[in-house]
Order: C-alpha cells, then structure tokens, then sequence
C-alpha cells in the first residue's frame, strides 16, 4: 500500500529533471520503489514512446521488460510519470484510463501514483512536479498529495543548484580537443555491457550526449575481478546501473535501457523504434557497438549496422585477455570489407557448429582496460569524422581507412600461445625495444576470387557498405 506523500530520492528527481524535463510536453516513463512505495528510488524513461506533444502513448512492450526486471530484484511499479504542456497541471480523462488499465493489467491493488510534469518552454531541465495519487476504491478521483520536502518545484530557490554549476563545467577542461556540439548530437548504442561498461562511461565523460543500453544480464559476484562494478551493485541490471552512472557524469545525457538480451525475440523495427529516428535520418550520427562474447548477438549487431548504414565497432578479448580484437566500419570511408569480410574464419565455424568455451577466466582486469582505451579512441574517429574545427579526430579514420581490424598484444607469449601469425612474425623478443602491448593495424581487402576467399555473403564481396543499406532484410537471419 502507497503512503500518500510522494518521496522520491535525489537521483530519480534528477533522472526525471534531465529526461522529461529536457523534452517538449508528453513525454514520461515508469516509477518503482523497493521499500513497498514509501520512497520513489527508480525511474526508467520511456524515450521510444509515442508522443504528439498533446498525447502520450508509452512503448508496453519495452515497459514490461524493464518491469519485469524490477521485480527480479524486488521492485515494484508504483506509478506513471508524464510532461503536459504548461499550466495544465492535472491528469487529462485519457491519464485516468490509462491509469487504470496499468492497474489492472498489473493486478496493482491500492493506491498508484501519476504526478504530472510541467516543463520549461524551450525545455532546460526546470521542472514543476504535481503530485497525483489514484485510489483504487474512488475511480477516477485525483488527489493531490504533498511532495517531499525538497522537491517541490513550485519553490526554485529548492532546485538542486548543482545542476547548473556542473553543466557549465563538466567539460571545460575538454572544450578544446572535442567539438562538444557535436558529441552531443551523436547516439551510441552498445549491445552488451560486461566488460565494455568503463568504454560507455569514458564516452559520456567525452561528452557523446545519447546512449542506448542493450543488455539483459544482472551483475553477478564473480563479475567484480574482470569488469569495472562493485558488490553493491550485485544483483542489479547492469544496463539500469550503466544508465545511472551515465547520468551521474552528464546529467543532460538522454539514456534509453533496454534489459533483455539482442536475440530473435527483437525484430529490427523494434530496435529502430528504440534507437530512434535519428538511425533514419542521420544514420552517421549512430555508432552500433557490438560489445557482447555472444557471437549471433554480435553478427546481428554488424548487420543491423550494415543493414541501416550507421558506423560499427566491435571487440572480443581473447582467452586469458592475452590479446584483443577490434573491427570498426564506417560506410563510404572504410569500403575494403564488411564485418564478415574480415572475421569469415569465425563465421564458418559458428556455422558449422563450432561451440566457444573462452571465458573471462584468467583475465586481467587491465586487459579489459586496455582494449576498452582503444576503443573510445577509434569511438571518436567514428563519431567525428570529418567534424572539423580544428578536431585532431577529424581525419583518423581516413588514415587508417584500409586497416580497419586491429590486434593488441597484450602478453608477450600470445602469439604461441594462442597461435596468431600476425604475432608470431612479430616476436617481441627478436626487437630488444619491445615487449607486449603492440598494437597492429591490418589491411583488409574484400573476400571474393580475387582475394582467394569464397565470395562473402553478406557484402557479395564487393565490400560496398553502402551497397548493403536498406538492402538487409532481415538480421536474425541474413548476416
């Protein structure tokens, strides 16, 4: 049973302030509470919603995974949460359905929470709340509530004055190496979040404003030695936790948490809806990121990226993080061999059968670090191409246009060890200044006749990415 005074911690008031409140009226999301409703203490957006900005329609089958994850770890929903446009302050007669279609779809008994938002006009984070809560026993009655002390909006001088304070120096210091105004437009979406969890955050420390989180695994204990989380975080969604350490860097970030898993259950309109229009419209202002040791979740991920024309990175730790692997792609620039061009032997043996057994076992966590370096690096090539302004990562990814897989060393016996000819006509130890932590970036060529390889499938072995946009018809089977 909800209390009938509305709590909610420091950092949902905040997630909501830098989500709905940085979007025109008509936006929303759900909210959950662990301690049986007396404080609100999660938040999820629904930034894939439908809205109008007169009317907002959520997006139910995204909600029911993030509300399913919550009840894994003993929350439960307690409320819905929406923008309307300012001065109309109560629930509209389509909030009051809606309200009660949730209800008894959930089998919520008892009070339910709908505060209303109102937004500044243009949108910038300032936010009025007006607390609602329904009562099962009178339909369709609002009741105003009292919001928490410190959190009723209505007085200013109680906004969280660190907000302002931190937008205009978080990135102060980086002003001048990123064009930030570009950063802030780009999306990046990483599909798996184990041991690329650091490379996501380092990317919002860069000032990359848009993120979308595709992870269905819960941080487990054995996870803390080879990846960057804490035991307090056990137990946990580790897309939810990315999400909220996103946030706690860059407040104005906009993070869209998908908690399940890239497998035959999403269709490829359903990722578009969750990416957004911006994978339609300016497909190079999305970096797919392949982060995940499942080889048909990271196929799937290449070929999305192929399929819609959006930059790609990809990366696998070899076994005891001896060495790392990093393919990235970029259409019209790096056209001298699509993902499968470059990684056919694995393909063939998944196809044939070939079943890994390569774990994190035996892998230091410096390797994860190390490779995850790397890839913010090649991250920015991708997301500033041609940005201009004096932007040292403006022209990367020209320079290596033709060399688009990438080896790290990172032990001086992996090329015996793991049996790569690339390493082991590189011996470190037949050159008396080096050791391990090469880094080497190898030419590609298109696999066709006339490279010595079976035609590839996927790019017909031209390696025109271009050629391959909107031609993919469907990903969970054609890559």
């Amino acid at each position: 049973m909800l209390t009938k005074k509305l709590n909610m911690t420091r950092q949902v008031y905040d997630q909501i302030s830098q989500t709905v409140g940085r979007h025109p009226a008509e936006t929303g999301g759900i909210l959950g509470s662990s301690d049986g409703g007396k404080t609100i203490d999660h938040f999820y957006f629904d930034q894939s919603a439908q809205t109008t900005g007169v009317t907002y329609s959520p997006n139910t089958a995204l909600l029911n995974d993030v509300i399913s994850a919550w009840n894994a770890k003993e929350v439960e929903i307690c409320g819905v949460i929406h923008s309307h446009p300012h001065g109309a302050t109560t629930p509209s007669q389509g909030d009051f359905e809606y309200v009660e279609k949730i209800m008894k779809a959930m089998n919520v008994h008892g009070n339910f929470f709908m505060p209303i938002v109102n937004v500044s006009n243009p949108p910038d984070g300032n936010i009025e709340i007006y607390p609602y809560i329904f009562e099962e026993c009178i339909r369709f009655r609002e009741q105003p509530i009292t919001v928490a002390k410190n959190y009723n909006q209505k007085s200013k001088n109680k906004r969280p004055t660190h907000i302002h304070t931190l937008s205009e120096t978080r990135f102060s210091r980086i002003e001048s190496l990123y064009p930030l105004d570009v950063l802030n437009k780009k999306t990046v979406v990483c599909i798996g979040l184990g041991g690329t969890r650091q490379f996501v955050e380092e990317l919002a420390r860069s000032g990359v404003g848009n993120f979308v989180l595709i992870e269905g695994d819960t941080i487990a204990a054995s996870n803390i030695a080879t990846q960057q989380v804490f035991a307090s975080e056990i137990g946990r969604s580790k897309a939810e936790v990315v999400c909220e350490k996103i946030l706690d860097i860059n407040p104005a970030a906009k993070v869209t948490v998908v908690p399940k898993f890239l497998d035959d259950a999403m269709t490829d309109s359903e990722f578009a809806s969750i990416v957004g229009r911006a994978l339609w419209k300016t497909p190079t202002d999305v970096l797919i990121c392949g982060c995940t040791d499942n080889f048909y979740a990271q196929a799937r991920s290449a070929a999305l990226a192929m399929k819609y024309g959006t930059s790609y990175l990809a990366a696998q730790l070899y076994r005891g993080g001896m060495a790392a692997e990093i393919y990235f792609s970029y259409p019209g620039v790096t056209n001298n061999g699509c993902p499968r061009c470059a990684m056919s032997s694995r393909y063939e043996a998944y196809e044939n059968g070939y079943k890994n057994d390569v774990t994190s076992d035996g892998t230091p966590i410096f390797a994860t670090t190390r490779v995850n370096a790397t890839k913010g690096q090649i991250a920015l090539m991708l997301l500033l191409y041609q940005s201009g302004k004096n932007c040292i990562y403006s022209d990367m990814l020209s320079q290596v246009a033709d060399r688009n897989l990438v080896l790290i060393r990172m032990n001086p016996l992996a090329g015996k060890a793991l049996g790569l000819e690339i390493f082991q006509n590189n011996e470190p130890l037949d050159n008396e200044l080096s050791f391990f932590d090469e880094t080497f970036w190898i030419p590609q060529t298109p696999n066709n006749e006339a490279s010595g390889y079976p035609t590839c499938t996927l790019c017909g072995g031209t390696g025109d990415l271009l050629s391959l946009k909107r031609k993919i018809r469907d990903t969970r089977t054609d890559w």
